[in-house]
């Protein structure tokens, strides 16, 4: 299963849009400043991170490392607005700005594509000294030009390397966590912050079932969970978490030892991270147990783990037998991979896992 963060088609058509409108872009650049990191003193910092809050989590070690390079710097991240919500709970950043970007919500009106240009421009007040963006996306690259950072760092996988003063070529084979440090790397910023909290999951807490993914083609079957529950719930206490078709597990399932979770995000994080284990999709649940140190299962389809799984000790990655051959819409996820995942298979891997973190 080798993917890359990339479909060529996306890249092809990125890089021509970047090549018409790089003499503009160009042009502009003349007039501003030079600067090296040796030459002013970093007091602030930009981060962005349009995307879902799974990839604000995976990338929540590279902030804690730059807060380290730059204790004194005044750190900024820009984020989704349910990202955001998250990101101020867990004090991610100094200063949390939240940001729905249109490319990530196919919103193409020509208004929304100004009001965010106008947003972007406002954050030049902010005299951002350093600036990253880990996405190699030329819209993303654009965004932050027009912050006016002195220095920036960034990805020109899809074009744009000139709205970065230090573009950077993308291995799309990394892990999205090590895809980001190697950018921050530039500046002096290490890796080793990692692994470098204990765990501290409940050994009296609930096997924490979450259903939920962002994607329909992510999704565990239905008949494949009730499954699972049946298998886990003699050995184990089971919560099931308020998402989706969750009522209707707990209905299926029909055991009253099987509990249901209601809250919201916020809520969500405080109640997991007393729990034993967490079992779910590639989904931004996996990533939140992963962060909040419980050991976690993660069921990835036809997507490679090797790109977006969560970073952490005590987890299990449960993938199918076979490489994907079947027909798809999507060029990395396919609902018949994920149906080709067997609840005996996840049971056993979770018994291992459990095993192994001595519980």
């Amino acid at each position: 299963m080798i993917q890359k963060v990339y479909s060529r088609e996306t890249i092809i058509i990125s890089r021509l849009i970047s090549f018409f409108i790089s003499p503009y872009y160009k042009f502009l650049n003349f007039f501003r400043s030079n600067y090296r990191i040796t030459d002013i003193e970093i007091k602030t910092i930009l981060v962005t991170e349009y995307h879902r809050i799974g990839d604000v989590l995976i990338i929540s070690p590279v902030l804690k490392s730059l807060k380290r390079k730059f204790p004194k710097a005044h750190l900024i991240l820009i984020c989704n607005r349910e990202a955001g919500q998250l990101a101020s709970h867990l004090n991610l950043a100094d200063e949390i700005y939240t940001l729905n970007v249109p490319w990530t919500n196919w919103g193409w009106s020509i208004f929304s594509w100004w009001d965010i240009r106008s947003k972007a421009k406002s954050f030049s007040a902010k005299n951002i000294d350093l600036a990253f963006d880990f996405k190699g996306d030329i819209r993303n690259a654009w965004f932050l030009w027009l912050t006016r950072p002195k220095i920036s760092f960034g990805y020109n996988t899809t074009g744009g390397n000139y709205f970065f003063t230090n573009p950077m070529e993308m291995n799309q084979n990394l892990h999205q966590l090590y895809r980001a440090f190697n950018l921050v790397s530039a500046v002096g910023c290490q890796r080793n912050e990692i692994q470098e909290d204990k765990w501290a999951f409940n050994n009296n807490g609930s096997i924490v079932i979450h259903i939920g993914a962002t994607d329909d083609r992510r999704s565990w079957p239905f008949y494949h969970w009730v499954k699972l529950i049946n298998l886990l719930k003699n050995d184990f206490k089971i919560a099931i978490v308020d998402v989706h078709e969750a009522k209707q597990l707990v209905s299926e399932v029909k055991d009253s030892r099987v509990k249901i979770f209601k809250g919201d995000l916020i809520q969500f994080t405080s109640w997991l991270s007393n729990q034993k284990c967490l079992i779910a999709p590639d989904s931004m649940a996996a990533h939140l147990a992963a962060y909040l140190k419980i050991p976690v299962v993660t069921l990835f389809g036809s997507q490679d783990p090797k790109l977006t799984s969560p970073i952490a000790e005590n987890s299990l990655v449960v993938t199918p037998e076979t490489i994907c051959s079947h027909k798809r819409e999507h060029w990395r996820l396919c609902s018949e991979c994920m149906n080709s995942i067997t609840p005996n298979k996840v049971y056993q891997g979770i018994c291992n896992l459990m095993n192994e973190v001595n519980i």
